[in-house]
């Protein structure tokens, strides 16, 4: 690994972070109807969590055990979600 490099991963990787927070904020300004803009936040959210576990939580050289603690809970939220959104009293408003 070259230490002299100008940049480092963990620094693209925090400027991308930075881009993502303003592109989230940045909603607000858009004319976008609340349920869009919820999946725009989250979904921005999402890649950022994902960067972050994948630079900063050296989660590239971990065993098979820790993906299936990490993909369980995972789906079990996506679950959780599907079936509160299915059970809303006005059903499921995506949009």
């Amino acid at each position: 690994m070259n230490t002299k490099s100008k940049f480092s991963n963990h620094n693209v990787i925090f400027i991308l972070l930075a881009v993502l927070a303003f592109f989230s904020v940045g909603t607000t300004f858009l004319s976008l109807s609340p349920g869009l803009n919820n999946w725009y936040v989250f979904g921005i959210a999402a890649i950022m969590a994902l960067l972050v576990l994948i630079q900063y939580m050296d989660l590239k050289s971990e065993g098979f055990l820790v993906y299936v603690f990490f993909i369980v809970p995972v789906v079990l939220f996506a679950i959780l979600v599907v079936l509160v959104g299915l059970a809303s009293p006005n059903g499921p408003r995506i949009f």
